[in-house]
Order: C-alpha cells, then structure tokens, then sequence
C-alpha cells in the first residue's frame, strides 16, 4: 500500500514540535513519505522493520531511537501488536541547536546509519529525557506544550552529539532551503516581499538573505527576477506582452519591458517576433 505519509492514532501540536502517537494493532506492510521536518522514532512496545529509500532493511525496538531524514521514503512493516511514538521537530529548532553544537565529541553506539537514517541505542541520560516526555504527555498538566519543547529540545541536543547524525542534520539543511525554493517557485508571480518570506521560514531579513545567497549563490531579489523573466519567454510564445508581464508578476509593463531587455538584450516584442520566427523555421526559441 502506497500512502503520502503514514496516519496517526493521536497527534499532540506544541510552539515547537508535533508529538505522533501510533497503535498498530494489526501487522502492517506499507510504505509512506516522511515530510518536510526531521523525525525522532522511538517505539513504546513491539518493534518496527523499515526500509528508507529502498535501502537496506533494519529493525528497531524500545531500546532504540532513529532519525528519519525529511523527505524519506520508507517501507514500513509491522508483524506483531506495536505502540510507537514518533516527534516531528520544527527545522528552525533544529538549525538554532546546529550552530550551538560541535559535532566532533560524540557516542559511539550507532547501529545504522545512512544519509536518511540513524539508527542507535539510548544513553541513560536520553532515557530519561525520552520518559519525562512520554509521562508529561500522557498527564494533565497545564501549560505542558512547554515543557515538552523542553525536554524535546534537550533529547535533540543529546542526539547531535552522536557521530553520524550530522548526516541526517544536513539533510535538513538542505531541505529547509528546497523548501524556501519550493515557496518562491509557486509564489513567484504574486507581490512577494522577501521581508514576508524571511518571517515564513522564521529568519530576520538580513539573516534569510545571507543563507539564500550561500546556498544560490544569488540574493532573494535576484532569484525571483530570474525566475519570473524565464517564466515570461514561455509565455511570450503564446499570450500578449501585457498579459504575460502581469502573470509574473510584474504590476509595471514599462518596468518589465526594462528588465527583460536588460535580461535578453531585446525587448518582449523583439522576443516574440524572433521565436514566431524561429518556430517558421523548425528552430527553438531564441535563448
């Protein structure tokens, strides 16, 4: 069975975190996409046999943890009553700890590890850390979100500390930014404000141009331009200038006249009757 990602019995939402609580009562063969965050698995009773990314598979029980990159495939199965809990960790929280750790002291009980997964035994001090969570989750107590960003912060801090698990870490790098390229691609015609954006993906301005600029090489501004001129060469195959200026999301056509010469070294006219053209000939559209 192919799922777009595995249903909980009970979710628990805190500022920080999303706790995930799973009964399989009855054995289960599936395979399912992680999302966009990192995840902390950990089974309370029984055992998991999985499979990331067609790799490999490996078995966990209670006497174990695993990271789970964003964006994983995973090839589930299940064979006896199994109760697990799995906690999906906001990737800011996961950035702010990364620049706040070294990696080079570590454990060393690791299991399994890919660049997709982690696999490894808990330590006394995470046992603890991983009870504290399950007993304030199960109580009653007010205002317990709180503490539960707390201790899952702390587990987080314990787990980066292991060899191996800058791997999984990087993979959330790299999926905060695909997930900042995702946004713009899909949102690029609209009045985007890189300052909006920066406030999505949790950033100051300042600090969000600078980590765009490292990964692209390019500043916000710079890729968005970008982006909506190429998207106007292919519309200009086949709309009008005006039409194709305002579908980028340009709300001045002199100004988009401007930067698509600049761009191109022709106008948007130019353009159209150079491809009209081409296209008599058998030939591509001009570059």
């Amino acid at each position: 069975m192919l799922l777009p990602s595995l249903t909980p019995d009970k979710e628990f939402d805190t500022e920080k975190a999303k706790i995930l609580y799973y009964d399989f009562v009855k054995p289960v063969k599936a395979t399912y996409y992680s999302k966009n965050y990192l995840r902390i698995c950990t089974i309370l009773e029984g055992k998991k046999q999985v499979s990331i990314n067609e790799l490999e598979r490996v078995e966990y029980t209670k006497e174990n943890f695993a990271i789970l990159a964003p964006n994983s495939k995973v090839d589930l199965n299940i064979e006896n009553k199994t109760k697990a809990l799995v906690i999906e960790v906001d990737n800011n929280v996961v950035n702010q700890l990364i620049e706040r750790i070294q990696f080079e002291l570590g454990y060393e009980e690791i299991k399994k590890i890919t660049n997709y997964f982690f696999l490894c035994n808990f330590t006394e001090e995470m046992l603890e850390t991983y009870k504290r969570i399950v007993r304030t989750l199960n109580s009653q107590e007010k205002g317990k979100e709180f503490l539960l960003d707390l201790y899952i912060q702390e587990m987080l801090y314990e787990i980066l500390k292991f060899r191996g698990a800058k791997e999984i870490i990087n993979s959330v790098k790299n999926a905060r930014i695909n997930n900042i390229l995702s946004y713009i691609n899909e949102s690029y015609h609209k009045n985007i404000k890189v300052a909006d954006i920066a406030k999505i993906f949790g950033m100051e301005e300042y600090e969000f141009c600078r980590y765009f600029k490292t990964y692209t090489c390019k500043t916000p501004k710079e890729y968005i331009k970008e982006l909506r001129l190429k998207k106007a060469k292919e519309l200009l195959q086949y709309q009008s200038v005006t039409e194709t200026c305002y579908e980028v999301g340009y709300e001045n056509i002199s100004y988009f006249i401007k930067e698509f010469k600049k761009a191109f070294q022709m106008t948007p006219k130019q353009y159209q009757k150079e491809a009209k053209n081409n296209k008599k000939d058998g030939m591509d559209p001009p570059t």
